[in-house]
């Protein structure tokens, strides 16, 4: 019986050292299940007359019900992982790391981890006097996790180059700079793959993936771009860019998942 006591505490520290590990702010309760699907861990980070500052993390697939603030505005911060929030009447967003959503006063909604993973959110509040922190309302219906999520059509791209060839190791050395430096400090550039032709070494091509248009537009202004576009004009002697249409965008998403 002690044997089987021990391991049941160790197994429960191993749990609860695995959660830490995940987030920088000391995990202080779990979120009631009355008011949450999934497992939901919350810490008070700061509380004054005036605001609250929390922050939850959603393992994954878990989420809150839906609720108010009875006239406090709400901002929401993603600090890892994706998420999920859905103000009443208005399509589902997939939120990333990065992101802020802010919640006007008294608006119906709900937030948690998408089903393939966790999220790290932080949470500011204004504090009304004479009301409620939150007002809470049903759980987040298995419908409401599926819907469709609202989204701007992606940008996808294949760059078909053709390097002069005195000038292909050279070019090869942008083009892996500038695809590893997008990837790592742009949240918009979902992917940036170049390929060389096994036939054809000089003709290269480059899959791009955009969140959006304008995370498109952002991209072109970045310094790292423009240092490849510039550094590599000499160097490219054809260059075509169609625009492809996904035929199945809402599974774009979960692509770079399977890795």
């Amino acid at each position: 019986m002690k044997k089987i006591s021990f391991l049941l505490l160790a197994a429960l520290l191993s749990l609860s050292a695995a959660v830490q590990a995940q987030t920088i702010f000391p995990v202080e309760f779990t979120a009631p299940a009355e008011f949450n699907t999934g497992t939901v861990h919350i810490s008070v980070l700061s509380c004054s007359e005036r605001q609250m500052t929390t922050n939850f993390l959603f393992e994954q697939g878990s989420r809150n019900s839906w609720h108010y603030h009875p006239s406090a505005t709400q901002v929401l911060m993603v600090l890892s992982g994706e998420a999920y929030y859905q103000e009443e009447g208005k399509p589902k967003q997939l939120l990333r790391k990065g992101d802020v959503v802010t919640t006007a006063p008294n608006v119906r909604h709900w937030n948690g981890a998408t089903p393939w993973s966790s999220a790290e959110c932080m949470t500011v509040t204004e504090i009304v006097e004479g009301e409620e922190h939150a007002v809470q309302l049903r759980k987040v219906t298995d419908e409401d996790f599926t819907s469709p999520v609202a989204s701007e059509p992606m940008i996808v791209r294949i760059a078909e180059i053709e390097v002069y060839p005195e000038y292909l190791e050279e070019y090869l050395a942008f083009a892996n700079e500038v695809d590893r430096l997008s990837v790592e400090r742009e949240p918009g550039v979902i992917c940036l793959f170049p390929m060389q032709s096994a036939e054809d070494p000089n003709q290269i091509r480059i899959l791009e993936i955009y969140a959006s248009d304008a995370a498109y537009q952002e991209h072109l202004k970045t310094d790292h771009f423009q240092k490849y576009k510039q550094g590599t004009l000499h160097m490219v002697k054809s260059l075509s860019l169609p625009t492809m249409q996904p035929l199945d965008p809402e599974t774009m998403p979960l692509i770079f998942k399977k890795k």
